[in-house]
């Protein structure tokens, strides 16, 4: 009577141990998805943000480009303003605020580049932690699986004699 007792006892715990190994195991399972789902979407990000960073750059170059010859256009027209002739000085106040507005046009495409070379390091980083959670998440997913399959193998012996 003991016996059966004893073995009854011991089964009860092997099944509730297993049921709860399983469930951290669901759970597990679960947050590992989910963080391989996150590296996903962010190396889509990060795709998309290098393959914009050539054509951005190109723009910051050619705006750039365009600033300094509208600057040296300006510096020509100012220069041929000096003797007080009221149609040269218009032109070249003209001039100067062209070449104002393309060196804030400039300004603002290099600050787009700045701004997208920052978003590519901060997605790395990102990429990085969630590969280390990842990382983690395997380990433990792993060590659960193992202590379920231990637990289920005690059970099935201390059953069967």
């Amino acid at each position: 009577m003991k016996k059966i007792i004893l073995v009854l006892v011991i089964a009860v715990l092997g099944f509730s141990t297993q049921a709860f190994c399983q469930t951290d195991t669901l759970k597990l399972s679960k947050q590992y998805a989910d963080v391989t789902k996150d590296i996903a979407d962010l190396q889509v990000k990060l795709q998309d943000a290098q393959s914009k960073l050539p054509t951005e750059q190109a723009k910051a170059q050619s705006a750039t480009q365009d600033a300094q010859q509208a600057a040296q256009q300006s510096s020509s027209q100012a220069q041929s303003a000096t003797d007080a002739d009221y149609s040269k000085t218009r032109k070249a106040q003209k001039a100067a605020r062209r070449a104002a507005n393309k060196s804030a046009d400039a300004k603002d495409e290099n600050s787009d580049v700045k701004d997208l070379n920052n978003k590519v390091k901060d997605l790395n980083k990102e990429i990085a932690k969630k590969q280390k959670k990842q990382q983690e998440l395997q380990t433990k997913l792993t060590a659960a699986r193992s202590a379920s399959g231990q637990a289920a193998q005690s059970t099935s012996t201390t059953t069967t004699p």
